[in-house]
């Protein structure tokens, strides 16, 4: 596998396990503020056009793929520019965080803005905008916890030293 195949490969892998680690949280914050716990997945399957009975699955499928989607994007940026390869712990790190602020900003804040801010007005009336600090805090922590995977995975599968 090339160089970037491996990159691309840690990218999608980390991307995987960053979205796994956004949902454990996702799911526990809202159990513990006494919300159902699958609330999040409902507005995304909801955002992109899930039905009632295929609305949390497709909020799964759709947080995945794109955790897969910016992942394998991390992946192929790094492998692109020898100023981003991730040559230690700490530039994945680094990176990883960097990119997670990027996506957060990006990605999550006009998405929670133009898209999941209706859908939550009008599942849970003007309560919901007194949540939005939370989630944009929640959602700020996950993302950097997102991108320290994606560019620690892409580091385990890019480095050229083998234990």
């Amino acid at each position: 596998m090339t160089a970037l195949g491996r990159s691309i490969f840690g990218g999608i892998a980390g991307g995987v396990v960053g979205a796994t680690v956004m949902t454990i949280i996702l799911i526990g914050s809202k159990a513990m503020i006494g919300m159902p716990m699958l609330t999040d997945f409902v507005v995304m399957g909801t955002f992109v056009g899930g039905t009632e009975s295929t609305v949390v699955g497709a909020g799964f499928i759709a947080h995945y793929l794109l955790g897969i989607i910016l992942g394998a994007a991390l992946g192929a940026i790094v492998a692109s520019s020898e100023k981003l390869q991730l040559t230690s712990w700490g530039k994945a790190a680094g990176v990883g965080l960097l990119y997670g602020v990027i996506v957060w900003l990006v990605v999550f804040i006009p998405t929670l803005m133009y898209g999941f801010a209706p859908i939550m007005m009008n599942m849970m009336g003007p309560a919901a905008a007194d949540m939005f600090p939370m989630v944009l805090g929640i959602a700020f922590i996950e993302h950097l916890l997102y991108g320290m995977s994606a560019g620690a995975l892409i580091f385990v599968a890019t480095r050229t030293e083998h234990y």
